[in-house]
């Protein structure tokens, strides 16, 4: 460790060291010299502080020059002659008065606006001219001391025995250090602490005492040492290399930073930094003013803003929005804020649009009180008076109007000391002007139209674009049906005669595809021969549908012949026309046609005619609505039977395409703030901070989802009026906060109870008995409904329920049983659907066909995705996507293997393949 250390001092204590350091303070000093003398040219202003720093850059470079005479005579020429560099060193050391005299009235003249020469500064300035003009006259016409030895010798004699120009030398650095740079470092100190200065200035003083002088005084204390202690000369290279290069430093450091606050007034705005999260946040305040429909809404996004970009806190940004009208209304105003806007519109209306003062703020576009403070501290106006004691009069830093049309509707304040320890750069006066010119646009639409109608008018326009995007959906599907029967198109003919069939053709045996002759129990069968029956006996033509053995729909027409003895039977597939002729009498609304063919062929017809497997009047218009219902994103309340709601809200998730459906069950014990929590999470600064377990429902299914809420009475008013504002604008506000989100969930509610009953006893909201009451839909009740429309779902739940047509003449109902169920009246379908079930299963068993009867295992199953997976079984495994889904739905093997009918060994398997963990 030692010898690192001789090591160093030997690199230090050497002519070469020196050499760089001098020739380092020199290139310092010519990069600023390069960058003040155009600044204080273009700049008059400022022009004696400006005319002081030169005196004391220029005059350090001299000594530097003397230095760098002398060390180029010891390394390189030493023939320079000895007195020539004694003349050099003499003029230095009158320069370096000039330096420190310069020095110090500059250090003085930044704090002050009209710098002039006091009593006692021109006593100094005598002082030093005296020093100043010994040295020049000394180093011009004395040849005394100019032999190196004579000199060096003179240099170790102590100061009372050193010769006159030592001594003098000695002098002038103590009087340099004690009465010129000390007492204005310390008057300085004082007018900091005791006058009002401009903020900038003030740092630029605080940057210049800590960052030059006190580095400046050491190395200045330790060269004076150097030169009064003779045991020290033997260490110059080593005192002087290194004070140069920290002084070097100091001053690089200390005339960029200054430089960057307008330095000497030489520029007009303080340079901008990068700020890269201003991108960023302003997407985010524009998301949010999109969602302001009121002042305190945009002044809360203001306020985000400007504490995400600016680092001000919330409560120090302020937003005025000016009245249209003259009178201001204080109403729901503080009076402290009150008192401001008055202020502030006394400031703005005084001054016409024709006088300087809106020309300024026009030009100026942002009032900072940094700036303004600054330029008047240098070049004092009227206008900057005015801005000041505007400023004054509201403590702002900041004031940033907002124009329409060249006149200010609004305004914001920034309070006084906002940032203390920072100023607004260009970079971040430019992203203010940016976002009041967005700001004005909003707040025009807050001025002169209803902001809430117009969100009211786009989410409508959202949900009638996803609507008619829907229906154009069904409209393709339900072509392409039409299309692949088309390519089929030929026609089977059959007569019946004598009660039998005869195939008249071909492609009557590939449409039929059994014998119906043999297949007598066969529901295909059954139609045709109950057909022609009725055509003989009536002597009249008639047309039925009917579905082949692969559920496709047939149309089926019977004609007598010309002898009347037998029928003429021909069979194809249905086309447009057909399917609206047989059904078109029983909509109450016949131009809901395309309704009733998407109901027909589409999938999301099929799940409604499978959940609702009845035909008539009552059942049809019901399906019809139920579809039209499915496709539209609205939100929707269900007036049904308490069985039928889950398979309802089941059918609704799936034709709606969505992914995720959650049901929140309302009882009368449900804590209203868990439930808003729940729904809308809550504002951070109530305690609670969302996590993944928190999230609110109307983010986490945003896009994807549909939320059930059953018993919506349950839900507290409070709530209400939050979930109301969110169906009738699309976006929800975090639950006792004004900040707003948007989603696109679709809310499905029910209740038990009639609604207008529910309003009138205080129990449901107006405001979301208006949004709901819109989309009711209200299934027909079993108990009145007409028996031939029970019978028929007595029919279709009979055929769902028997998966094979083996024993279906056997478990057929007759007409007791169905009068049976009847008379029972259920309540639901559900209900229906159970008793006819349990009917079958005891036929079945009355019969010894039960173990060989099929029964569809998807019977009681009411979800699409499940119905499917549970009719593959076993199948199912070999699907990614349903086994996936099965995951989703019960978390569990066990459950899956259960469900499936299979052996939890083959479930894990799958899992495993899957990655389903």
């Amino acid at each position: 460790m030692l010898d690192i250390v001789k090591n160093l001092y030997t690199l230090f204590n050497c002519p070469q060291f020196l050499l760089f350091a001098i020739l380092f303070s020199v290139g310092i000093k010519c990069y600023f010299l390069r960058l003040l003398i155009p600044q204080g040219l273009r700049f008059r202003a400022a022009l004696k502080p400006w005319m002081l720093l030169l005196g004391v850059v220029i005059g350090s470079m001299f000594g530097d020059v003397a230095w760098l005479l002398k060390l180029i005579r010891i390394l390189f020429i030493p023939d320079i002659p000895y007195p020539l560099l004694i003349t050099v060193v003499r003029i230095s050391w009158g320069l370096l008065i000039i330096q420190y005299q310069s020095l110090g009235f500059f250090i003085e003249s930044l704090a002050e606006k009209d710098y002039h020469l006091t009593a006692w500064r021109k006593v100094l300035f005598g002082i030093s001219a005296v020093f100043c003009c010994y040295f020049l006259f000394i180093a011009f016409f004395d040849n005394n001391l100019t032999d190196f030895y004579e000199r060096n010798v003179a240099l170790l004699l102590p100061t009372h025995l050193a010769p006159l120009e030592i001594r003098m030398f000695r002098y002038t650095v103590l009087y340099l250090l004690n009465l010129i740079t000390l007492p204005s470092l310390f008057l300085t100190i004082i007018k900091i602490r005791r006058e009002k200065l401009p903020k900038i200035l003030k740092k630029q003083l605080k940057i210049f005492m800590l960052w030059f002088m006190v580095p400046y005084l050491i190395t200045e204390f330790l060269i004076a040492m150097h030169s009064y202690y003779a045991s020290l000369h033997a260490h110059t290279y080593s005192i002087v290399g290194i004070s140069t290069i920290l002084l070097s430093y100091a001053v690089y450091y200390c005339l960029r930073k200054v430089l960057h606050l307008r330095f000497l007034n030489a520029e007009q705005r303080i340079p901008s930094v990068n700020n890269t999260t201003f991108i960023n946040e302003f997407k985010n305040v524009l998301e949010q003013l999109s969602h302001a429909t009121s002042e305190q809404e945009i002044e809360r996004s203001v306020q985000a803003f400007f504490k995400e970009t600016f680092s001000i806190g919330m409560q120090r940004t302020h937003l005025y929005v000016r009245p249209i009208h003259t009178e201001i209304n204080h109403a729901h105003h503080s009076s402290e804020r009150c008192k401001t806007e008055s202020l502030i519109e006394n400031f703005v209306t005084t001054y016409d649009t024709t006088s300087a003062l809106a020309q300024f703020l026009r030009t100026s576009k942002v009032v900072i009180r940094d700036e303004i403070e600054f330029n008047s501290f240098y070049q004092e106006d009227e206008l900057s008076k005015v801005c000041i004691r505007a400023l004054d009069a509201v403590n702002a830093d900041v004031f940033l109007p907002i124009y329409q049309q060249q006149t200010i509707v609004a305004y914001i304040i920034v309070e006084q000391f906002s940032r203390p320890q920072e100023f607004f750069d260009l970079g971040e006066r430019d992203q203010m002007v940016v976002f009041a010119n967005y700001l004005s646009n909003v707040i025009n639409l807050l001025q002169n139209r209803n902001l809430g109608s117009l969100l009211q008018q786009e989410r409508e326009l959202r949900e009638e674009l996803y609507n008619k995007q829907q229906e154009i959906n069904q409209y393709r599907e339900c072509m392409q049906a039409f299309i692949r029967s088309a390519r089929q198109k030929e026609i089977g003919i059959l007569f019946y005669k004598n009660r039998r069939f005869i195939f008249g053709n071909q492609t009557a045996k590939e449409l039929i595809g059994i014998n119906i002759n043999t297949h007598e129990g066969h529901a295909l069968t059954k139609a045709m021969k109950e057909l022609a029956t009725q055509v003989l006996n009536y002597k009249t033509s008639k047309t039925i549908f009917a579905h082949d053995t692969a559920g496709n729909k047939l149309v089926i027409s019977g004609i007598l012949n010309l002898e009347h003895n037998n029928v003429i039977i021909t069979v194809h597939y249905p086309e447009i026309s057909d399917i609206i002729r047989k059904k078109i009498h029983l909509l109450k609304d016949p131009t809901k046609w395309d309704y009733l063919l998407y109901l027909e062929t589409t999938q999301s017809g099929k799940l409604i005619n499978q959940m609702i497997p009845g035909s008539g009047e009552i059942l049809l218009n019901f399906k019809i609505e139920l579809l039209k219902i499915a496709l539209h994103r609205k939100a929707l309340i269900l007036t049904i039977p308490e069985q039928d709601l889950l398979p309802m809200v089941e059918i609704l998730h799936h034709i709606s395409l969505r992914e995720n459906l959650q049901t929140l069950n309302l009882t009368s014990t449900s804590n209203p703030i868990d439930i808003a929590v729940k729904l809308f999470g809550i504002n951070p600064i109530l305690g609670l901070r969302p996590t993944s377990s928190t999230q609110p429902l109307l983010e986490k299914l945003n896009g994807t989802g549909t939320l059930f809420m059953h018993n919506i009475h349950f839900l507290s008013l409070e709530v209400q009026e939050y979930l109301a504002e969110f169906i009738k604008f699309g976006f929800y506000r975090i639950f006792r906060s004004d900040q707003k989100m948007s989603s696109d969930v679709r809310i499905i509610c029910s209740t038990d109870y009639n609604l207008d009953t529910l309003v009138q006893e205080g129990k449901l909201s107006t405001h979301l008995f208006n949004e709901l009451k819109t989309t009711t839909l209200h299934m027909p009740s079993l108990e009145t409904l007409p028996e031939s429309e029970l019978n028929s779902l007595t029919d279709g739940f009979t055929e769902q329920a028997i998966r094979t047509d083996t024993f279906k003449n056997i478990l057929e109902l007759s007409e007791r049983e169905k009068d049976k169920l009847i008379s029972s009246r259920p309540a639901s379908l559900q209900e229906l659907k159970t008793k006819v079930q349990q009917v079958l299963i005891q036929k079945s068993k009355k019969t010894n066909i039960y173990h060989e009867t099929q029964f569809d295992p998807a019977y009681n199953i009411n979800t699409p995705d499940l119905t499917h997976a549970a009719r593959l079984g076993k199948h199912a495994l070999k699907d990614p996507n349903i086994m996936a889904m099965l995951w989703n739905k019960f978390k569990n093997q066990n459950q899956i293997a259960a469900f499936l009918g299979v052996n939890r060994s083959s479930v894990n398997r799958r899992c495993k393949d899957y990655n389903l963990q």
